[in-house]
């Protein structure tokens, strides 16, 4: 066999696959969830350390939104591309596509996390 005569089998998009970009996407909107949540942690722990800080005379700490906002962005963005990248693949490849995608969105939302976190961090 050479390697023109190798091609990739293209699938339709079936009820399984529906079923898996369904449950992938149920675990995306938990991180997005979770990524809300971290916002609204970080911004009451930031309105305190400014009500501290304005006490004792220091410089108030401003929100990272340019931190929180592809954090808040980013299980949208992952979703599509796994899917667009997906769509036509046979299942296991299709599941093995979003799996990695859930990969990159947890380290690129523990990364995100963490800088904010360390924007906020009094020194």
């Amino acid at each position: 066999m050479s390697a023109a005569e190798v091609t990739i089998e293209r699938t339709r998009f079936g009820w399984m696959h529906a079923v898996v970009a369904v449950l992938f996407g149920l675990l995306f909107a938990f991180y997005f969830y979770e990524a809300l949540a971290q916002t609204l942690e970080l911004s009451g722990y930031i309105q305190t350390q400014n009500e501290v800080l304005r006490k004792a005379g220091g410089t108030e700490l401003v929100f990272p939104w340019q931190v929180i906002g592809p954090l808040l962005a980013l299980p949208f963005i992952t979703y599509g591309l796994a899917f667009l990248l997906a769509r036509r693949r046979p299942i296991l490849a299709f599941a093995g596509i979003f799996v990695m995608a859930l990969a990159v969105l947890s380290a690129g939302a523990l990364t995100l996390e963490s800088i904010a976190f360390q924007l906020t961090r009094i020194s």
